[in-house]
């Protein structure tokens, strides 16, 4: 007798049939969908949709990884026990070919949203969307499965979700996020890679960019210091250092009411005319023409600074092709030195910057470093707008703190968990808060929403705490 084959409407899953799943609606017949050839189909469409959201996200000149194709075995594993538990848990009994077929069509909403979440979101929003993506996947095991057996399931349904909930715990939430594919090495991209007469006519311009960015300043006036800032952005190639530096400017202008008193030294292979250049010949010459605008003796200077660093120690400076010095901490050292900035608030977000406490110590001197002498930092690709330390001390503590002392610790803790929680060394930050400067600061806090920093003592502080 001729082999019977199933109708190919029959035997392969349609659209509507996973678009009803998804909508939590009945579909038209779902155990005869579950059939081998529909399972392949759905299987080799999820394994598609992951290498081409990670391809499209790794952008032009990436590369296949084919060691990580091993990890797609892991799904795989967790797909067959969700529906292996779920098929042995089903009363009346649900058999396994369902099952998985209802484990497969869940698979393309994990695979898409955990592409959105890994590359999209950060901190409490990520949680949060992970939060209502299990909400959401317990309802459609538990209608999809009901929908299979005519019955509720909750002991199937517990099931699946148990193994979606190890599998979350084992593996960073991150590690959903497709990762075949490489983004091409830095160096690779689009550089400002400058021909000598226009390095030269860029370099020449510097000091008049920042004559004019002091001299648009506001200078303060009246017994109480004011805060100026100045921040600078070491590295062209990795835009994260450039985007930390103006959101540093942004947060640390609305706590120190300094958003008028502000010079951005940025190297940005995007943008070369906006700020002037960080370079170590630039940032001295910003400290002394700052040391101008500001009482040296009275007001505070607040310096943040990020690059990569090294162990020497050393900050990295460099713009395409122009030839320019590192920053090290004696460099660092002698430019506030020569100054004559009194009060210095610096901030060094870099691999290594405890390097830089010990010569920059004093008691007119707060100095916190994003990692240890002799530890490295996180977060400091170019796919990323924040390192680990701009996330967690700029972005997240600093403006709802009600010290910088508060928020250096609430920095530290957050950073401590996520390294532990990602298998990372622990980078430990450091920080040295001068008793003299900190005792100004408990006198004139930092501005809550609605004050002016430096405004009655009492109110701020009340307000704060």
């Amino acid at each position: 007798m001729p082999e019977r084959h199933e109708p190919a409407g029959r035997s392969i899953p349609t659209l509507s049939t996973l678009l009803r799943l998804w909508a939590l609606r009945r579909p038209d017949d779902l155990p005869a969908r579950a059939t081998e050839r529909s399972l392949i189909g759905l299987g080799a469409a999820c394994l598609f949709l992951w290498i081409g959201l990670d391809r499209w996200h790794a952008g032009p000149g990436a590369s296949f990884e084919p060691l990580e194709a091993p990890l797609i075995a892991v799904y795989l594993v967790m797909l067959l026990v969700i529906a292996y538990l779920a098929s042995r848990a089903s009363r009346p009994r649900i058999g396994f070919r369902i099952t998985l077929f209802v484990a497969l069509g869940f698979a393309p909403l994990l695979i898409g949203a955990g592409f959105w979440i890994g590359t999209r979101l950060e901190g409490p929003s990520a949680v949060a969307a992970w939060t209502a993506l299990s909400v959401y996947a317990l309802l459609y095991f538990m209608r999809a499965l009901r929908f299979a057996s005519g019955r509720w399931q909750p002991r199937s349904a517990a099931a699946a979700i148990m193994v979606l909930g190890v599998f979350s715990t084992a593996y960073r939430a991150s590690d959903l996020t497709p990762s075949m594919w490489a983004p091409a090495p830095v160096e690779e991209q689009t550089e400002n890679d400058l021909s000598a007469a226009d390095a030269e006519a860029v370099m020449f311009d510097q000091r008049d960019m920042i004559d004019e960015a002091v001299d648009r300043m506001k200078q303060a006036t009246g017994p109480q210091p004011a805060v100026y800032f100045i921040g600078f952005a070491g590295v062209s190639s990795q835009r994260v250092f450039a985007e930390e530096i103006e959101l540093a400017a942004q947060v640390v202008g609305e706590r120190f009411d300094d958003a008028d008193r502000q010079l951005l030294l940025i190297n940005d292979r995007r943008d070369l005319d906006t700020y002037p250049l960080a370079t170590v010949s630039g940032l001295r010459y910003a400290l002394s023409a700052v040391a101008q605008k500001m009482d040296p003796e009275r007001d505070i200077l607040f310096l943040a600074l990020s690059s990569h660093g090294s162990s020497d120690p050393l900050l990295e400076v460099s713009n395409g092709g122009l030839p320019l010095a590192q920053l090290g901490a004696e460099d660092l050292e002698s430019a506030l030195r020569e100054s004559g900035i009194k009060r210095r608030i610096i901030v060094i977000s870099a691999c290594y910057a405890g390097g830089f406490m010990q010569s920059l110590e004093s008691p007119d001197t707060i100095v916190i470093a994003a990692a240890a002498a002799d530890r490295t930092s996180f977060g400091c690709s170019d796919d990323r707008d924040l390192t680990y330390f701009g996330e967690a001390f700029y972005r997240d503590a600093l403006p709802a703190s009600a010290s910088l002392q508060d928020a250096f610790a609430r920095a530290r803790a957050a950073i401590a968990a996520r390294e532990k929680r990602e298998g990372e060394i622990p980078s430990d930050p450091q920080a040295f808060f001068g008793d003299d400067i900190n005792k100004l600061l408990e006198q004139y806090p930092m501005r809550s929403a609605g004050t002016r920093w430096g405004g009655t003592t009492a109110r701020a502080a009340g307000e704060l705490r």
